[in-house]
């Protein structure tokens, strides 16, 4: 049978367990793609959603750091490549070779220095989480009501209720609170305007 080698096939379905039911010939060719919301990457969604609002050099901050770390990552594998390729083609007795020798010491001298760098940026990280994790209960709170509103078209299906449509009360419950205030009552604050909204939207 003569195939083009580009052929791809997609298939959409509601079913999560679709593909258990493919024969294993057929399932190991399959890729999966699953593009159902979940409460914890939605509360992840609007963790990000409320610190661009409330605390924007907080989420710039994370990934400038996000950003490093992998650049950090990436410079201490190729290294590592490096040298099992110099000691492979290394010829001789390596205690002998002078110009290896040299190349291992600034091998480990930039090893530690890159090491250095992401225990400092973990640090960073965990204390920018803990700074971020003020906001999470707010982002749990949302991820909550959406499961909530979703599962009404169990009920009946006129109410359908989108992703983008809750976003953006949520985007309003945040611009609607008062500035100069900690951010516990800005949080309770929005906790509230939130809620009301959303009875309101359902209603």
């Amino acid at each position: 049978l003569d195939y083009n080698e580009s052929f791809s096939m997609f298939l959409c379905t509601r079913n999560s367990n679709a593909i258990e039911a493919l024969p294993p010939n057929a399932s190991c060719l399959v890729a999966r793609v699953n593009f159902t919301v979940t409460r914890a990457g939605l509360e992840g969604q609007l963790l990000g959603i409320t610190l661009q609002h409330e605390k924007p050099e907080l989420e710039e901050r994370k990934s400038e750091l996000l950003k490093q770390e992998e650049s950090l990552k990436v410079e201490l594998a190729s290294l590592e490549k490096t040298l099992l390729q110099q000691l492979a083609e290394a010829t001789g007795n390596l205690l002998d070779n002078e110009e290896l020798i040299q190349s291992l010491e600034r091998m480990k001298e930039s090893s530690a220095t890159i090491s250095a760098s992401l225990l400092e940026s973990n640090e960073l990280q965990a204390s920018l989480d803990q700074q971020r994790d003020v906001y999470r209960p707010l982002a749990g709170l949302g991820s909550k009501l959406f499961m909530l509103i979703k599962e009404m078209q169990r009920m009946d299906y006129m109410y359908q209720f989108s992703l983008n449509s809750f976003s953006r009360l949520f985007d309003k419950a945040l611009k609607a609170q008062d500035s100069g205030r900690s951010a516990e009552e800005k949080l309770e604050d929005v906790r509230r305007n939130l809620i009301v909204r959303v009875l309101f939207y359902v209603s």
